[in-house]
């Protein structure tokens, strides 16, 4: 059975070791220096601990990198700094620049790099969920993730290919989400949101769902603010404007305090959207 480390085990992170898991891998993380929170949800999903990320580099031929995109190229200089040498998929949310940064860092340093994404929530069922891979070592890392409930696509070309995926995709979900949550703002402030609400009944789209999408992804707006920057830089370089998604960026940023809520009223979010503390 092959050792696989996971850094770090957060909500995606764990279904990312579960399907390591399902597929006859031994699934390992590093619990120095992490929260009580992630503590409690690596022990949930039964994963090994190494102790250390060296220690990962030492025990594991192949480790999968999931956390926030503004840590990921320190993630992948801290594995480097270990003299790793496997198998490092990157599966940030980042720029193709970015992860093209990242793959030169991993293969200077001897290692076998593959750009990854994923794109779904943490899934429950197959289907649900995939992750992209690309890059020569591509097919070799999808190999790990045949036991679902990932689902796994190798795609055709360069290193880069797969961020770029993820970075057009959650330019539109997560950048309608933005849009939304600013035109309740501005429409709260501007005391137009009940004569909105009438309107859209009559021509849409409906306004519960323009709710629903604040409600949604406030409590996880907190993530998308990095994610907002690698999209705008994404679309810079491809020769698009790039405003939109820093002021996505500074939409979540403002919905961030909601971060973990379990309950958002709307009222409260529009008070933050309109700075209103």
């Amino acid at each position: 059975m092959e050792n696989v480390g996971i850094l770090h085990p957060g909500e995606m992170g764990v279904a990312v070791a579960a399907t390591l898991s399902n597929s006859g891998c031994h699934v390992w993380w590093a619990s120095e220096g992490r929260s009580p929170e992630t503590r409690c949800r690596a022990a949930a999903a039964g994963l090994l601990d190494a102790g250390s990320v060296h220690e990962i580099c030492e025990r594991c031929k192949a480790i999968v990198s999931v956390c926030p995109p503004e840590f990921a190229q320190a993630t992948a200089r801290e594995v480097v700094s270990y003299g790793f040498s496997g198998l490092y998929v990157d599966a940030n949310a980042i720029s193709p620049e970015r992860a093209s940064q990242i793959g030169e860092l991993l293969t200077t340093a001897g290692a076998c790099f593959v750009d990854g994404c994923i794109i779904g929530l943490p899934p429950q069922n197959r289907g649900d969920t995939w992750m992209y891979l690309a890059g020569t070592h591509a097919t070799e890392a999808a190999a790990l993730f045949s036991g679902g409930p990932l689902e796994v696509e190798v795609l055709e070309g360069e290193i880069g290919k797969a961020s770029a995926l993820k970075m057009v995709f959650a330019a539109h979900t997560k950048g309608l989400a933005a849009l939304r949550a600013a035109v309740l703002g501005a429409a709260q402030e501007l005391g137009v949101l009940c004569e909105l609400e009438r309107q859209w009944a009559r021509s849409g789209p409906p306004f519960a769902r323009a709710v629903e999408s604040i409600q949604h992804v406030a409590p996880k707006s907190w993530r998308f603010v990095a994610e907002m920057q690698e999209i705008a830089a994404t679309f810079e370089a491809a020769g698009m404007p790039a405003g939109f998604h820093y002021a996505a960026g500074e939409i979540f940023a403002r919905l961030s305090p909601l971060k973990g809520a379990t309950d958002v009223a709307l009222e409260r979010a529009l008070q933050l959207l309109n700075r209103k503390l």
